[in-house]
């Protein structure tokens, strides 16, 4: 056999070799790593979500381990390396195998002879059994141990929902049987939610009616009379199967303690639901309230729905009113129908011919969009959406009433006062020259203040037109676009004004009178059914009245009972708690949370950092003083922000 192939056969054992010992040291280390998560998870019980990523990672420490020890033996690749590895072991080769291939031609008869004596071969067996045997043997040692493991060691293999209640160890009789717990948390079907498992909790979240399942052991030591549950004030079923025991119920529709108990052991578990809210629902066209002259025309309709969980059904639904006085005739239906199939946004888009209504004059058309959720526990929850009121109007109805003049009365003086504002602007403009640049700056700000206040009266008149809420009527008048032309106009000149810019400001001015101007020549809107506003002298009746007055005695009206002071006043007996210890406070701030969620919702929110503080072993006092501040309503000081001192 020649030199060149003793050193290639010699490598290619090492190669075999390195990856044999790559592939068990990988294998080992990814063992351990599973090993050290079982005896950490055995002292404290690991998380389902972090137990579920730990063989993942443990495979890759093994594939981080598969590529070290190959980085560390590269030199088995190399022909040179391996022939200097065999004269290291075989120290009577004399460097042959280095100098058989450092010669171009074949080797000399000498050195292949020297070699063959040598055997070199030999010398690796030693080699290669230590390296593939040491990581082989560890291998073997960490498989015993995992196998000895105790059971709840296991889980760290094959992690499930649950598997915090397994135990192979004897259980101290005298201990309690409500510590660990699982908790299972099963969404109504139409939520479309997945199955929740939670391991020891403290809170149980979950949506109103959602059926829970809590487990615990022990229940093979017999006594199962001393153990009990109870729902707020309500005794709630535990039942036992095998060493199990559990308690099933409901979610309930408002947050409540769960006291399970055992001899002289009591764990409260907080229920918080989370409450499915009805669908909120948009009508976007028609986007006010309409007349109708004749009734003929296309009415486009749109809307939109959306809900947190899922859409059963929207739709249109229209409503005609015919008739007067005391005789009406109503009549409704539905259009456009749309079923979702469980999405959680829908819209909706229709038409509807006038033409095809069979309206009379004086008939009124209502408009509106519903829709239904998925609701099948506590519902179905249903929306509605404003409603828009199409009128036909009826010719032969008088269409004159009682025109409260002050609005116009009040506008015509507005007018008057632009102009004047403009005379002044254009004097101003004049005088610059002759007067001072103070003074000047000071006549255009004032000019600039005269201009906003008018403004501000022209935003009331248009409130005024645009809200008759006693007739029912909201929306933009003819009048009310073009006083906002004003607004628009008055705004600038305002602006160029107070940069002490009058020139500027004019163009605007004189747009701005002659939207007022335009205001009386157009068309105005008189709505039916405001009551005349009465002005009443009080000094001119006050005391006139002839009927004498019999009072009795009357006593006063009993303070009512402020929720957030009890439960400020229990707060400061928990409080008070805290210096015997974290456990005889622990329940009552608990406690105090639950209701806090109902009558105080914005006080949880600390509370329940209290609680993880004092659960954790942390100082809890600063959200609970934070908790009670919030009760008390009492006031912060923000850096940066100045105290308000009341109005200017």
């Amino acid at each position: 056999m020649s030199v060149l192939a003793r050193v290639l056969g010699s490598r290619r054992v090492l190669v075999a070799t390195l990856l044999s010992s790559a592939a068990a040291w990988a294998v080992t280390v990814a063992l351990a790593a599973l090993l050290l998560a079982a005896a950490v998870d055995a002292v404290l019980p690991i998380p389902l979500v972090l137990r579920r990523v730990l063989l993942p990672i443990s495979l890759g420490a093994g594939i981080a381990a598969f590529v070290a020890c190959l980085v560390r033996g590269r030199n088995v690749f190399s022909l040179e390396r391996v022939a200097l590895y065999l004269e290291e072991r075989v120290p009577a080769l004399e460097y042959a195998l280095v100098t058989a291939l450092g010669t171009s031609g074949p080797a000399s008869r000498h050195l292949e002879s020297a070699v063959e004596r040598a055997a070199p071969e030999r010398a690796l067996r030693r080699p290669v059994l230590r390296a593939i045997g040491l990581p082989v043997a560890a291998f073997g040692v960490l498989l015993g141990l995992l196998a000895l493991a105790p059971i709840e060691g296991r889980r760290i293999l094959r992690p499930q929902a649950g598997d915090l209640l397994l135990d192979s160890q004897p259980v101290n009789p005298l201990a309690s049987r409500l510590t660990p717990i699982v908790a299972r948390v099963v969404p109504p079907s139409y939520a479309r939610q997945e199955t929740q498992d939670l391991a020891d909790p403290t809170v149980i979240t979950g949506l109103t009616g959602s059926r829970l399942e809590i487990r615990g052991r022990g229940a093979s030591r017999g006594g199962l009379d001393s153990m009990g549950a109870r729902l707020g004030e309500a005794a709630a079923s535990l039942v036992a199967a095998g060493d199990t025991w559990s308690v099933s119920l409901s979610m309930p529709e408002k947050p409540v303690a769960l006291r399970l108990l055992d001899r002289n052991n009591i764990r409260l578990l907080t229920l918080e639901p989370v409450v499915d809210q009805p669908p909120v629902v948009s009508l976007i066209a028609p986007s006010r309230d309409t007349t109708y002259a004749l009734p003929r025309g296309r009415l486009v309709l749109a809307g939109g729905a959306r809900d947190d969980f899922g859409l059963a059904r929207a739709e249109f639904e229209l409503l005609r009113t015919t008739g007067s006085g005391e005789r009406f005739d109503i009549r409704g239906w539905t259009l456009g129908t749309v079923t979702p199939r469980g999405a959680r946004t829908v819209t909706l888009q229709s038409t509807v011919l006038l033409d095809t209504l069979r309206l009379s004059p004086g008939d009124v058309l209502h408009v509106r969009v519903t829709a239904r959720d998925l609701n099948d526990v506590s519902g179905p929850g249903v929306g509605a959406s404003d409603t828009r009121t199409i009128r036909i109007v009826d010719p032969r109805v008088p269409d004159t009433v009682q025109v409260v003049s002050a609005a116009v009365a009040e506008l015509d003086t507005t007018m008057l006062s632009q102009r004047m504002l403009i005379i002044r602007a254009e004097t101003l403009q004049v005088r610059r020259s002759r007067i001072t640049e103070q003074a000047y700056r000071d006549r255009s700000d004032l000019l600039g203040r005269q201009q906003g206040q008018l403004r501000e009266r022209v935003e009331a008149i248009i409130e005024e037109l645009t809200t008759a809420t006693d007739a029912g009527f909201t929306g933009h008048t003819e009048s009310s676009l073009i006083l906002s032309e004003a607004v628009a106009a008055m705004k600038l000149a305002r602006q160029e004004l107070g940069a002490v810019r009058v020139g500027a400001a004019l163009p605007h001015m004189y747009r701005a009178v002659k939207a007022l101007e335009r205001v009386r020549s157009s068309n105005r809107l008189y709505l039916r059914g405001i009551f005349p506003k009465l002005v009443v002298d009080l000094d001119k009746v006050r005391l006139k009245g002839t009927d004498r007055p019999a009072v009795g005695p009357r006593a006063p009206r009993p303070e009512a009972d402020d929720p957030r002071k009890i439960l400020e006043a229990r707060l400061v007996v928990a409080m008070g708690l805290l210096s015997r210890g974290a456990g005889s406070a622990l329940d009552s701030l608990v406690l105090i949370r639950i209701e806090a969620l109902t009558l105080a919702a914005d006080v949880a929110v600390p509370l329940g950092k209290a609680i993880a503080d004092l659960r954790a072993g942390r100082e809890p006092l600063p959200q609970l003083r934070a908790a009670r501040r919030l009760l008390l309503r009492a006031t912060e000081t923000v850096p940066g922000v100045p105290a308000w001192r009341g109005a200017p």
